[in-house]
């Protein structure tokens, strides 16, 4: 009987795939660790996020369903979510791996509930506290919600969002407990009032950072299920490189005197995109304040590659690696000033935002790794660690939307659809409907009430070109929203017949 692989998911947080050189050769972000992983690996040149928002990417892996299905379309307890906690169902992938026979772990960010104790945390007060004020946005939810361990996972539970992970009492204890101080120095600018500190320098000791807490913890937990006899799943999540960047001097110091270049759409004009891009604009900001936030960004990355290399070597050296499929991916990308000074995610889907990384090394004694250039995506990650683990859906439910990998280890050029979506409804207390539909070189945008955008991704892999304002791209226009309609009808899309009725789409009634 074959033994049962290993599996293990790395996934980091609103990270780029330019800062990594199996994506961009040409970057300066040094990312050895990942590299040396990559070349293992099936790297998977257009893999994206099904919402470029953390939540709603989240809890696609968890399910394998897009946003739109799950309810939790933007961030926890924000307008144009419709469920605010994880719902423990029988197709969690938590669920499903226990009943594989899996031991399944988690640490890391969660942001896919605040837990029953909303008073526990400290977004879960602030919750509490805008009820006592009279709202009731969170009334449905006291005494009910999700953290990992609620739903089958053994390891940690960090309610919300977190920030960083820096201020969770789990940490706080790790660092009294090994006589460790923390120090964060030159921390600023804010967004607007009331913000955390947007970057900082930690100039303690590595051994004092969240990213080496978590691989630590992953290290413990990965220790305690392969005792068990079992095979087992660990979810290794890092909050970064998402903001606040608090790079480590070690790493800091990597960047800290590079001159690094405008994007192309840097000073792109605004008029070029819909208006509720304005959202997430800065323009304000010049290029030295991106140029500053972008060298934490790639210390941040560089330090996250450290702490993955630490894990793989744990792996190696425990006699676990070779049986072990690794799967390394990010809920979504960043902004970081392109396209006239966007910054953070949501609200857009451009590429910088919209694609992610994605590498699978197969559980073998050496695979040699290659690129991908399938149209992939979140969503396919579920479906593909649930095969991995000899999982066979016993419901309706199958993989959700998601479809299995794994025939990509062994056959290149294996048949697959030329789509893929990625879901928006923006976050904040804003929302706007958007879809991104990707056929192959083309990318159509749908932003509900205002302009279409197409992009041919081959002459133009920047985004700036607008085809859908020229004319003699009228057909091609309209080819991809017939297409686009076709796609939401099969997978029962609930904007189908907004949209359809919209752009005068016959047979638009669901």
């Amino acid at each position: 009987m074959e033994k049962k692989k290993n599996i293990v998911f790395i996934c980091t947080d609103q990270h780029r795939t330019d800062t990594l050189s199996v994506y961009q050769k040409d970057t300066v972000c040094r990312t050895p660790n990942l590299e040396a992983l990559a070349a293992e690996c099936v790297v998977f040149d257009n893999a994206y996020t099904s919402n470029p928002v953390c939540s709603p990417a989240r809890c696609s892996m968890q399910t394998g369903l897009y946003p739109s299905k799950t309810g939790m379309e933007t961030n926890l307890y924000q307008t144009g979510t419709r469920t605010h906690e994880l719902q423990d169902t029988d197709f969690l992938l938590s669920r499903r791996l226990t009943r594989a026979g899996y031991a399944a772990a988690y640490t890391g960010k969660w942001h896919l509930g605040f837990g029953k104790e909303k008073a526990s945390s400290a977004e879960g007060r602030i919750l509490l506290d805008r009820m006592r004020q009279g709202y009731m946005e969170g009334a449905a939810y006291v005494g009910y919600g999700t953290l990992p361990t609620d739903i089958g996972y053994i390891g940690d539970d960090f309610p919300g969002h977190g920030n960083g992970g820096w201020a969770y009492p789990q940490f706080q204890e790790y660092l009294k407990k090994n006589g460790l101080t923390l120090e964060i120095v030159n921390q600023g600018p804010k967004r607007r009032a009331g913000d955390h500190s947007y970057m900082g320098e930690v100039v303690s000791p590595i051994e004092t950072t969240i990213e080496y807490y978590v691989a630590g913890r992953a290290m413990e937990l990965t220790e305690e299920m392969a005792e068990q006899g079992k095979p087992f799943f660990m979810n290794l999540n890092f909050w970064g490189p998402h903001e606040p960047f608090f790079a480590p001097s070690a790493f800091l110091d990597m960047y800290r005197n590079i001159e690094l270049k405008p994007w192309p759409s840097f000073e792109e004009p605004a008029e070029n995109m819909p208006r509720i891009y304005e959202m997430l604009r800065r323009p304000e900001a010049e290029w030295p304040f991106f140029q500053e936030a972008l060298r934490h960004y790639y210390a941040c990355v560089s330090h996250i590659d450290a702490q993955i290399g630490r894990y793989i070597t744990y792996l190696k050296e425990k006699g676990l690696y070779e049986n072990t499929v690794v799967i390394v991916s990010a809920d979504h990308g960043d902004n970081q000033g392109c396209h006239g000074k966007l910054e953070n995610k949501s609200y857009s889907m451009y590429d910088d935002t919209a694609k992610v990384p994605l590498m699978i090394k197969p559980a073998a004694f050496k695979y040699e790794g290659y690129h991908q250039p399938a149209l992939v995506g979140t969503c396919d990650i579920y479906a593909t660690i649930l095969s991995q683990a000899g999982f066979v859906p016993e419901d309706s439910h199958g993989f959700g939307d998601g479809r299995d990998l794994s025939g990509f280890f062994t056959d290149q050029t294996l048949p697959w659809p030329d789509e893929i979506v990625t879901e928006g409804m923006g976050a904040l207390d804003i929302v706007a409907t958007q879809r991104m539909f990707r056929k192959g070189k083309y990318k159509y945008v749908f932003t509900a009430g205002d302009m279409d955008q197409l992009f041919d991704l081959e002459s133009d892999p920047a985004e700036m070109e607008n085809l859908a304002c020229r004319k003699e791209f009228d057909s091609v226009l309209a080819e991809m929203k017939n297409s686009f309609a076709d796609w939401m009808k099969r997978h029962k899309d609930p904007a189908r017949a907004g949209f359809c009725k919209i752009n005068r789409i016959k047979e638009w009634t669901v």
